[in-house]
């Protein structure tokens, strides 16, 4: 080996020492920025060979410098993330759905609809009470207004979600563009070889952990380090571009009449709808089109029953006027929900109206004709005039008719609202239009301008339908049909079995309703703790490989300073020898 030859040796040696201090350096500043991984320079002996001594050592060669990282791991914290993204929104949604119930408390619904028994308990006490009236409607409006309170909060929960679920949209389109940008710097500068972009490949790693969190990530390199990646079965990055998401809006009624949008996501290259399998988007999407929904439909369901089974006794009671068949609470029955739930007209009207007397048994007289001959002792036809010159019949309230052995028949009093139905040859007549009913005295007017109804009258073809008290009001003493409304919270009348047989209370339905809650909530949070536990464990890991350690950097930082002053001596001692040899 000459003196020249050491001189290259020794100008090597300082070269790699001093590019083994930058890339310590470079680690040591980049200690607490996300995502960097630590360096290693990657060096060999270099050689070449001779004709007597065969290698001869020709001095130090780095030939790389890579980044420390563990590629499964990576893969791991990528798959747990997604988990991890799907239970916190899940926990997150539960824990704000409880929110809007704010069980237990004294406003809340539970304590509403016992107060709403309390109150008909109270009233059945004391029947002639303005007090306990009051109380019972106060009460009954409060009860109507948090019914309203959580269906508006649940809807306003769900529109919110179409608003995180724009911005995820937008954070995935960002994070895939940015991931391909990684892509055509990593594959230009990959492309000598023994080059490596490692500062680029640590930047697309932390956005594809990123991205995995928000949806489920399928990925692979290919020769020119390239990331192809999908979800769910569909290319979001291939090596051609980024393939965006694309939403649109879609309007929906729901039954009693609230629109609603909701937000859809496709695939640009494609047009199909695309729904990841896990992450944070795949969450808010279930939150969205199932879990609110299921509470929506079992407060529906309450207020339902709450309305139909509450109306059914109501009607049949009396009001201290005498009054009945009056609905406690107003609403057609194939819109009952706990958005349209809202106490009658005539109860918000006068609290005299609320139906506490029981009265007589409902009867119910279906199909008949009307004809003297069919109901000469109940009912009678009489004929006079009213203006345009319509023909009048009158059903009429006689005395009590009596049974075949001469026992007196209870007599009615009044028709029910709303049972009675009148046709002609199966035609059914429309009342206001063609007959006046006046409940109170169980008198029909009709209004015959050609003269049909009467031919009809008379042939028996005029058939109706109703149903009526057997006895009348006993006074404003009784309050047996409130006692009969407070009974109706022990009474099963709502979820039923596989025989349709009904198995709860209104309160043991939404006692139940709030179990689950309360179950979906827990299982969300156990699941939530247990994947950030597992993240928490593999993202150690994953620092323990990538991370940068001061102590061993400053070590490092040590050996190469060494190495440095090493090869400067030798380098030196070589220029001493090369002064002498040239002094000679």
């Amino acid at each position: 080996m000459s003196l020249f030859e050491g001189l290259n040796i020794a100008t090597r040696g300082l070269s790699a020492s001093q590019l083994g201090i930058n890339v310590t350096g470079q680690n040591i500043t980049n200690a607490g920025t996300e995502g960097y991984s630590r360096k290693r320079i990657e060096q060999s002996a270099d050689w070449r060979r001779d004709g007597s001594y065969g290698q001869m050592g020709f001095g130090v060669e780095v030939y790389s410098i890579n980044r420390v990282r563990d590629q499964f791991i990576d893969r791991l914290v990528n798959e747990e993330s997604t988990r991890y993204g799907h239970y916190a929104i899940k926990d997150s949604a539960y824990a704000r759905i409880e929110d809007i119930f704010n069980e237990p408390s004294n406003h809340a619904l539970n304590s509403l609809l016992n107060d709403f028994w309390n109150g008909w308990d109270d009233v059945s006490k004391n029947p002639e009470s303005a007090g306990a009236r009051e109380t019972l409607r106060s009460t009954s409006e409060s009860l109507v207004t948090q019914f309203h309170y959580l269906t508006t909060q649940l809807r306003s929960y769900k529109d919110t979600i179409n608003d995180e679920i724009e911005a995820r949209v937008n954070k995935i389109n960002e994070i895939t563009a940015g991931i391909y940008r990684c892509n055509m710097a990593i594959a230009a500068a990959e492309n000598t070889i023994g080059n490596k972009a490692n500062d680029t490949r640590d930047q697309r790693d932390l956005l594809l952990q990123q991205l995995s969190q928000i949806i489920d990530v399928d990925y692979f390199e290919d020769d020119n380090g390239i990331l192809i990646l999908s979800s769910n079965g569909q290319m979001l990055v291939s090596q051609a571009k980024n393939h965006e998401l694309i939403m649109s809006r879609q309007e929906f009624v729901e039954e009693d009449g609230y629109r609603f949008s909701k937000v859809e996501v496709r695939l640009d290259l494609t047009g199909n709808a695309f729904i990841p399998k896990q992450g944070e988007m795949r969450a808010l999407m279930d939150v969205r089109d199932e879990d609110i929904p299921r509470y929506e439909g079992y407060l529906n369901n309450l207020a339902k029953t709450l309305i139909t089974e509450v109306n059914k006794i109501h009607q049949t009671g009396y009001a201290l006027s005498g009054l009945s068949y009056i609905d406690f609470f107003n609403g057609e029955a194939e819109n009952f929900s706990a958005a349209n739930i809202k106490l009658g007209q005539a109860i918000k009207a006068d609290i005299n109206n609320i139906a506490a007397g029981i009265g007589g048994k409902i009867i119910n007289v279906d199909s008949k004709s009307i004809t003297e001959a069919d109901y000469p002792k109940a009912l009678t036809i009489s004929y006079g005039t009213v203006p345009a010159q319509a023909t009048q019949l009158k059903l009429q309230n006689l005395d009590p008719p009596t049974t075949a052995d001469g026992a007196p028949y209870p007599q009615f009093r009044h028709i029910c609202k709303g049972s009675l139905t009148i046709e002609i040859n199966g035609e059914a007549l429309q009342e206001g239009l063609d007959y006046y009913v006046d409940y109170q005295n169980a008198e029909i007017t009709f209004n015959d301008k050609d003269g049909r109804i009467a031919e009809a009258a008379k042939l028996g073809t005029l058939k109706l339908s109703f149903d009526y008290n057997t006895t009348g009001y006993a006074g404003p003493g009784d309050g047996d049909n409130a006692l009969l409304l407070s009974q109706l919270r022990n009474s099963l009348v709502i979820q039923g079995d596989v025989f349709g047989k009904s198995t709860q209370t209104i309160n043991q339905y939404y006692s139940g309703m709030l179990g689950r809650l309360g179950t979906e909530r827990n299982d969300a949070g156990a699941g939530l703790n247990t994947r950030a536990f597992a993240l928490q464990q593999l993202m150690v890991r994953q620092n323990e490989v990538m991370g940068v350690n001061l102590d061993e950097e400053i070590a490092s930082l040590i050996q190469y300073q060494h190495t440095y002053q090493a090869s400067a001596r030798f380098l030196t001692t070589i220029n001493t020898m090369l002064e002498t040899l040239l002094n000679m």
